[in-house]
């Protein structure tokens, strides 16, 4: 359960990297244009399914590169920010990963704060700027309702 904590906070952080800037001469319409244009991560980062692991990390690992793709169109406003989402979505995946199935899972407690207050910084920013709402839709509702 401290992974499901972890990729929630990673939720949170892609929520951030999606307001986030990039260090390659991002600007402010390519991050709402490309915000408007895919997925929001938070939904893919709510949604996965942790109690299967390969699923779960493929799927989130699809959300580490859309806010790869957020963090480089991003302005400097958010750039930091999208790469504090970026790295600990990064280190969740890796933490998922087979191979590493023998490791003590990694420590995310310092990672909290930083991933929420640079979602914090991002929805604020892809709402002031984009005109976007990054919360997330949450997961899908059980089969039958």
């Amino acid at each position: 359960m401290r992974l499901a904590a972890i990729a929630s906070a990673v939720g949170i952080a892609a929520c951030v990297l999606m307001a986030a800037c990039s260090s390659g001469g991002g600007s402010t319409k390519a991050f709402c244009d490309a915000v408007r244009s895919g997925d929001n991560p938070l939904d893919v980062f709510d949604r996965y399914d942790p109690t299967n692991v390969s699923t779960a990390r493929d799927q989130l690992q699809r959300g580490v590169d859309r806010m790869r793709d957020l963090e480089r169109a991003a302005p400097s406003q958010v750039h930091d920010d999208m790469g504090v989402l970026v790295e600990v979505g990064a280190k969740l995946v890796a933490a998922l990963d087979p191979a590493a199935a023998s490791k003590p899972p990694p420590d995310f407690t310092s990672d909290f704060q930083r991933v929420r207050d640079a979602s914090a910084a991002v929805t604020r920013f892809a709402a002031d700027n984009c005109s976007v709402d990054l919360d997330s839709a949450g997961p899908p509702p059980p089969s039958g309702q």
